[in-house]
């Protein structure tokens, strides 16, 4: 089953600068849901082809 979460995160994208991103995110089957804004970091990073530390969590909620 996934979980869906409402977030808003700054991307770091080198030379084109920072892009903001506010939307839906859906996590495939999680054990775990995160919640430490550094292992949402992790999580976006690899879908994004980016590394954790170019990532900015703003806001992440869990939608019911």
């Amino acid at each position: 089953m996934s979980v869906k979460f409402y977030t808003r995160f700054v991307a770091d994208l080198g030379q084109r600068g920072p892009s903001e991103y506010t939307g839906i995110v859906e996590l495939g089957r999680q054990d775990v849901v995160p919640t430490d804004p550094k292992r949402v970091a992790v999580l976006l990073a690899r879908d994004l082809d980016l590394e954790a530390e170019e990532i900015r969590v703003l806001q992440w909620a869990r939608l019911h």
